[in-house]
Formats: structure tokens, C-alpha cells, sequence
């Protein structure tokens, strides 16, 4: 059996788990990490790569490097922490409004149309 550990636990493994490493090279390495963390605190407890990814993005005291490249998908919500996307807009020649990229409100994620992340790094910033 599992149990899902709470948001506060999951921040202080994240931290304990970055003052062992200070950098991570991959999202399933930083979720090995997180996971070694919950287990001192309870043997049951495990965590969801998605949730790793948006819990780390918004702790405040890491920050996310993103490699990307050229993709199909478009999205609706911050491929990295889940937050609200804003437009990047540009003037054409013509003196039209186009959007040209998204840009995060939360862990400041941007990227230009049609790009869609692939790897993930984290660092230490505090």
C-alpha cells in the first residue's frame, strides 16, 4: 500500500534532497531523491514524477532550467509548474498583433510556438 505525503512534507524532502545533491541532471533522478526523503518520514509514502515536477517548480528555492525542442502539442497551462501561460506578442510587418511565444506567470517558463520541453534541470538556488 501507498500514501500520498502532504504538500509541506514534500517541500522539506525536496529541500533535504537538494542540500545532499545541490543539482539535478533529470526529473527521474530528482524524484529517486524526493522519494529516498518521504521514506525516512514514512515508509509508505511516494510521489508522482508530475507532482515532483510542479512542486519542485514552485518551492521558491530551485530553479528549472528547460531543454526544448520543435514539438506539435500546444498547451494551455505551463508544461513545467501547472501555472497560467501569457502570450508573447509581437507586430508583423503588416502592423498586425502575432503571438510569437508563451510565457509562464509562476517559474517565469518560456518557450516560442510549437516548442515542448524534454529535459528537465534542476538546480539549488538558496
Amino acid at each position: 500500500m501507498y500514501r500520498i505525503p502532504k504538500e509541506e512534507e514534500v517541500r522539506q524532502a525536496i529541500f533535504k534532497a537538494f542540500r545532499k545533491h545541490n543539482s539535478f541532471s533529470s526529473l527521474n533522478k530528482l524524484r529517486e531523491a524526493i522519494i529516498e526523503e518521504l521514506k525516512k518520514m514514512n515508509k509508505e509514502y511516494t510521489i508522482s514524477m508530475r507532482r515532483t515536477r510542479i512542486l519542485t517548480a514552485r518551492a521558491g528555492f530551485v530553479k528549472v532550467d528547460v531543454k526544448k525542442k520543435h514539438g506539435r502539442k500546444k498547451f494551455d497551462r505551463c508544461p513545467v509548474c501547472d501555472g497560467k501561460l501569457r502570450e508573447i506578442r509581437n507586430l508583423s510587418l503588416l502592423g498586425k498583433e502575432t503571438v510569437i511565444g508563451y510565457k509562464c506567470e509562476v517559474c517565469k517558463y518560456k518557450s516560442k510556438i510549437n516548442e515542448v520541453p524534454v529535459r528537465y534541470t534542476f538546480y539549488l538556488t538558496k
